[in-house]
């Protein structure tokens, strides 16, 4: 995936503020056809599973999608439905939109919804749920399996009032620590501290530690972002991380000042990032893992989600994946405790209860849609019988593993939040790397923000 290199075209997974600043309208029609990468028997499973999706009947009609997507990668994730179209005869109609909260909550308040949103904002799926916008699951599709096969937590996401609203459709791992096997040589395990240990010893030995990037435009601050959800998460432990994004637990708590301030400590001292806070401030965040090639390294290590080594392998001269480009999960806290994973990705929620959807929801419950997801080489299939052979890339190969073996998997706090909260959060990344003694402040603005984003 090559995010500084879009024409026309939305990353394989971005948050929901970033999706439309990434995001274009393309014209030209987008052909459907089967992953070119996807084995034969892979196809015939999914055109199995959309049959039976289908209680085999030929339904015909069409569900019309709205969601993110644009050029090439809309054109990969379209793939996915191929089989389910010429299995069921049922049209997908995809629309894209630079703003999906609003055209989305002006299209249900106008009493024209589509059949069914793909959406990044998880947040705004769970919230529909809750409001009874979505139709419930139960009696659609398999409950039981889809708890068997997809993590509890993104269950728990899709879920409201005891019964499931949605399901994941793709799933990406977030805050990978990246790095290139021919100059770092620290830990690539253990737990944070270890990992600190050594980011204190490079910088006293006139190495810098780490790059950072935080610009991204109007969305500037979401790099940091995944920093401190990550601190957040390994450091408070899942529920204190759960009530956080949920809007439970203050901005102003103990727990979100210090994940804040471990990020900050980083972000803020010139002896460990590169550049400096200036640096962080107005690099490019596609374009400060570069860093890590230049020769002397300007840095050793950066925290990105999974698609960052194939997108450096795919721009940086004779960089290869896993020779030149390999990565380890954010550290945990305690030791011999693998940590707990964050993801995020796209979920499917249903607005309109027809066959047509009803057939769709069980085609997207399917190990067989996930595999094909898998193979396109955008993203990881969510689903946890995805298998590895699945995927084209050695990098996704491995952070699918991750997920696949993870014991806590939780969603992206940022992409789970209301807009408003998310949107507040990134501002706050950036004033506080521009202003330190400014934390308590920013907290106490954010618990406002909080008050009524929710």
């Amino acid at each position: 995936m090559t995010l500084h290199r879009i024409q026309c075209a939305l990353p394989p997974f971005v948050s929901a503020g970033l999706a439309a600043v990434l995001i274009t309208a393309c014209g030209a029609a987008v052909p459907r056809q089967a992953p070119s990468s996807a084995a034969a028997g892979v196809v015939d499973a999914a055109h199995t599973a959309a049959t039976a999706a289908a209680e085999g009947k030929r339904l015909g009609g069409t569900v019309s999608i709205l969601g993110v997507l644009s050029g090439p990668y809309l054109t990969a994730y379209l793939s996915t439905f191929k089989p389910f179209e010429d299995a069921t005869g049922i049209t997908i109609k995809y629309e894209g939109t630079q703003d999906l909260t609003a055209v989305l909550q002006t299209r249900i308040a106008g009493g024209n919804p589509p059949d069914v949103v793909s959406n990044p904002s998880a947040g705004q799926v769970h919230t529909l749920a809750t409001q009874g916008k979505l139709v419930a699951l139960d009696g659609i599709v398999d409950v039981p399996t889809v708890k068997k096969d997809f993590p509890a937590g993104l269950v728990e996401l899709g879920s409201a009032g005891g019964k499931l609203y949605a399901l994941p459709g793709t799933s990406a791992v977030a805050g990978l620590v990246w790095y290139d096997p021919k100059s770092y040589k620290g830990p690539t395990s253990g737990t944070l501290a270890d990992l600190d240990a050594w980011v204190k010893q490079s910088a006293a030995a006139g190495h810098t530690p780490w790059c950072i990037g935080l610009e991204s435009g109007p969305t500037s601050g979401w790099p940091g972002a995944i920093w401190i959800q990550q601190f957040m998460l390994q450091q408070a432990g899942v529920d204190a991380y759960n009530q956080w994004w949920q809007g439970r637990l203050a901005w102003t708590s103990p727990q979100v000042r210090a994940a804040f301030a471990a990020f900050g400590a980083y972000a803020t001292d010139a002896k460990l990032v590169s550049g400096g806070s200036k640096a962080v401030l107005t690099a490019n965040f596609a374009k400060s893992p570069v860093g890590l090639f230049s020769r002397p390294p300007a840095c050793y290590l950066h925290v990105q989600n999974d698609w960052l080594g194939n997108s450096m392998a795919q721009t940086v001269p004779n960089v290869q994946p896993i020779t030149d480009i390999d990565f380890f999960p954010f550290p945990g806290t305690t030791a011999g405790r693998p940590p707990a994973l964050v993801t995020s990705g796209e979920m499917f929620g249903a607005l309109r209860d027809t066959p047509q959807t009803r057939a769709l929801m069980r085609y997207v419950a399917s190990p067989a849609f996930s595999s094909l997801i898998a193979g396109t080489g955008q993203w990881i299939g969510p689903n946890k019988r995805t298998t590895p052979a699945d995927y084209t890339s050695v990098l996704s190969r491995k952070a699918a593993s991750l997920y696949a073996s993870a014991d806590t998997v939780v969603y992206g706090a940022q992409d789970g939040m209301p807009a408003p909260m998310s949107d507040a959060f990134h501002k706050s990344v950036v004033a506080y790397v521009q202003d330190p003694a400014s934390l308590d402040q920013l907290l106490t603005r954010l618990d406002q923000v909080q008050q009524t984003a929710y």
